[in-house]
């Protein structure tokens, strides 16, 4: 009888999804082509002067990185909630949230995935709206006072600028993924993605000021892979 039941625990080890053969993806993004040169590899910029390379790098951790396609064992496995025991009640999973504060979208850039929701909410003590006219997602929540919360779906991968009609000065931004294999650069532009079987796969990299640039990589079937990547 003890047999049986360990046999019936192992079942859902045996069925998930292995990524042994994954390897790890990191990576530097640089903001312009001049910071770029001036810095050739990451060494070089790590060990600059903390001041000097930042100033290089301003705003590079307002950049998002994201792998167009990945295989779907690499989703279900970055999507899962780990196992489930009979006995545990499932968790809900919490909206991603952006606050209008101080007259400010927060945060100014939000990363989700497609087919998932969003939370706006009205932390200010006026009257806010939030709409956008992005081909990724057109919607306007009209105008909402204080403490309101609206929720909102995206189900088309892109960027997706948000306003205020109310406060013209208000800017955000929601970059909607095709997967869940995103990173966000650190204030020098390292990154790290979820690791990756070996294969071959396109990575794209956005900042609201400098643009979009994507590039493609391999995976091979031994070691890890250094992208280098320059918007």
């Amino acid at each position: 009888m003890r047999l049986r039941c360990l046999a019936r625990l192992a079942v859902p080890l045996l069925l998930a999804p292995s990524l042994a053969a994954a390897a790890d993806v990191t990576g530097t993004l640089w903001v312009n082509r001049a910071a770029a040169a001036r810095w050739p590899t990451r060494l070089a910029l790590t060990s600059a002067p903390r001041g000097t390379a930042s100033r290089d790098q301003r705003g590079v951790n307002e950049s998002v990185v994201w792998i167009e396609s990945v295989p779907e064992k690499v989703e279900r496995k970055l999507t899962s909630t780990g196992t489930r025991w009979f006995w545990r009640r499932r968790e809900t999973p919490h909206l991603p949230c952006l606050v209008q504060s101080g007259h400010a979208f927060t945060p100014r850039v939000l990363t989700v995935a497609a087919g998932s929701q969003v939370e706006f909410r009205n932390l200010d003590r006026v009257y806010h709206n939030a709409f956008s006219v992005s081909s990724a997602r057109r919607f306007d929540l009209g105008k909402y006072p204080p403490g309101r919360a609206d929720t909102v779906l995206f189900q088309r991968p892109g960027v997706v600028n948000l306003h205020c009609d109310i406060h013209p000065d208000e800017l955000g931004f929601i970059v909607v993924t095709p997967n869940h294999a995103v990173a966000r650069p650190d204030s020098l532009g390292d990154f790290r993605l979820p690791q990756l079987p070996p294969g071959h796969y396109t990575v794209h990299a956005w900042h609201p000021r400098f643009g979009e640039t994507r590039s493609e990589f391999d995976v091979p079937k031994r070691g890890a892979v250094d992208l280098r990547l320059v918007l």
